[in-house]
């Protein structure tokens, strides 16, 4: 009875941390941009999770054209992603030639 207990023990423990953590990123996955590296033949997906840089780098570029399935499996926690961007992607700038004009 002793030795069931120390090997079984153990797996459950083990069944009930796998079962209490996610992996489904969801909402805290934001994709930022593409950019292709022509030189090196590859293509880089930014991607923000929960504020932090990361990156994917697809060698050949064979996701280029399917980058929603590049999107998807990042949100699910399938992608392997890197820490950090190698190549920048511009910031988006707002316009500010936009005056609010006061309603008198």
């Amino acid at each position: 009875m002793r030795f069931i207990s120390r090997t079984v023990l153990p797996a459950l423990v083990l069944i009930l941390l796998m079962s209490s953590f996610s992996s489904l990123q969801g909402d805290n996955v934001e994709f930022f941009c593409l950019k292709k590296h022509k030189a090196s033949n590859t293509c880089h997906f930014n991607f923000k999770v929960d504020g932090a840089k990361y990156k994917f780098v697809d060698i050949a570029c064979k996701f280029e054209k399917r980058k929603d399935e590049v999107i998807q499996k990042a949100k699910e926690g399938t992608l392997a992603l890197s820490k950090d961007w190698k190549i920048e992607c511009p910031e988006v700038k707002e316009d500010k030639d936009q005056k609010v004009s006061p309603d008198f």
